[in-house]
């Protein structure tokens, strides 16, 4: 038997269980194809993106100490508890998450009222994160950065200076310029969503991408090096693969 952990809720404190291992879903790769006339086969173009992919747990649970009907809310309002994304994890992949919805009606089988079966299904992103790439990483001097899987992945990057005067960072082939900022001594340069900050204050302002594009850890070794004024840099990298 398995478990789901969905929105920071287990699947074991509502009773519920997994009954068969879950498929292993492979994503499609997007194209955009274009047919060349007096050309044979189609001419593709790599978007560099994959589609979202179903995730389905065929699940069941028993309601002996509950009326049915309360223990399927409780299982409804886990179901329902995020907005959107959440993170998706489970007993049979245990080095790994998604980010997952649950967006869709569902029939439980209603067993004698004293248990129900039925089968979740959650709409996911392709990535499968690995969790090792949720630590951090530290470096109060120059060093490197080893992205063990064949995508580049999309790091979060904190930045901190004592005298709030900042200077460049250089990940990879990618670098950036923070600016002089008064009152802050740590920035984050989100290069997931595309966004800088110091806590809830907006610090898109502050910074200059050279080349105009966000860092990413490319497979392999990526050197990291900054200016004087840096104090350190503590990269959340991101790994992922799908």
């Amino acid at each position: 038997m398995g478990v789901i952990i969905f929105n920071n809720i287990s699947s074991s404190d509502l009773g519920l269980e997994v009954e068969t291992f879950p498929a292993y879903e492979v994503p499609e790769k997007e194209y955009d194809v274009i047919h060349v006339p007096g050309r044979n086969g189609d001419l593709l173009i790599d978007n560099g993106t994959f589609s979202n992919v179903p995730r389905q747990y065929k699940v069941s649970v028993a309601a002996l100490s509950t009326p049915f009907y309360k223990k399927m809310n409780e299982v409804v309002e886990w179901l329902h508890s995020a907005s959107g994304y959440s993170r998706l994890e489970d007993s049979y992949e245990p080095d790994y998450y998604r980010m997952a919805c649950y967006r869709e009606s569902n029939n439980i089988e209603n067993i004698f009222n004293q248990a129900g079966r039925g089968t979740i299904n959650f709409d996911c992103r392709p990535q499968r994160y690995l969790k090792t790439g949720d630590v951090a990483v530290e470096f109060t001097s120059s060093g490197t950065i080893t992205n063990p899987t064949v995508f580049p992945s999309k790091p979060i990057i904190k930045v901190y200076s004592s005298n709030s005067q900042f200077g460049t960072v250089r990940i990879g082939g990618y670098s950036f310029v923070l600016k002089p900022s008064s009152g802050s001594t740590s920035i984050e340069v989100n290069s997931e969503i595309q966004d800088v900050y110091d806590g809830h204050k907006n610090m898109n302002s502050a910074i200059v991408l050279n080349g105009g594009e966000f860092p990413k850890l490319m497979p392999g070794g990526n050197n990291i090096e900054f200016t004087a004024n840096i104090q350190k840099v503590e990269v959340i990298p991101k790994w992922w693969t799908i």
